[in-house]
C-alpha cells in the first residue's frame, strides 16, 4: 500500500512539475519600439532586440510594432540595394513585425515610399512622434533600444 502511495505521490507531483512549465513565462504583450538614430550597430542591435523579443514571447503572443524615423530612414533606403539589410529587414517583417515610416522625414529627405526597401502605403504614417503616443494610448509598451 505504501508503495502504491508513493507512486501515485511521485506521478502528482511529476504532473504539476510538468504543468508548471508549460504556463507561459509572460502575458501577451503590444510594443512599439522607436528607432530614429542612424548608428547601424545600433540599428543591427535593434533588430537582434526585437528578434529576441519574438522567440522570448512566441509569435502568437506579441504584436511589434517599429516607428521609424529622422536618420533610421537612410537604413531602410541603404536596403534597397543591400541584401544584408533586406535580410535583416524580411526576417522581422515575415514574423509579423511592421515598421511604419514616418512621412514628414521622407518629406524631409525628399523622398517617397518607393524610395525604401518595400514600404507598402499602409506602411507610412503622417508623422512618427503622434504614432506613437497614439499606440501607447492603444495599450503598446513604448521601447527605445
Amino acid at each position: 500500500m505504501s508503495t502504491l502511495k508513493t507512486l501515485i505521490l511521485t506521478a502528482g507531483l511529476l504532473l504539476l512539475s510538468l504543468n508548471s512549465f508549460s504556463a507561459p513565462l509572460y502575458n501577451d504583450q503590444k510594443v512599439v519600439y522607436h528607432m530614429n538614430y542612424h548608428d547601424e550597430s545600433r540599428i543591427a542591435e535593434t533588430m537582434t532586440n526585437i528578434s529576441n523579443h519574438l522567440q522570448s514571447l512566441g509569435e502568437d503572443h506579441i504584436d511589434v510594432k517599429v516607428v521609424v524615423h529622422g536618420r533610421a530612414i537612410e537604413y531602410f533606403m541603404d536596403a534597397v540595394e543591400n541584401q544584408e539589410k533586406q535580410i535583416s529587414i524580411d526576417s522581422l517583417r515575415l514574423r509579423d513585425v511592421q515598421f511604419i515610416m514616418c512621412g514628414n522625414t521622407l518629406d524631409g529627405y525628399n523622398i517617397t515610399r518607393e524610395d525604401l526597401y518595400e514600404v507598402e502605403e499602409d506602411d507610412v504614417v503622417q508623422a512618427g512622434l503622434p504614432t506613437i503616443v497614439d499606440l501607447q494610448q492603444k495599450g503598446y509598451i513604448y521601447v527605445r533600444p
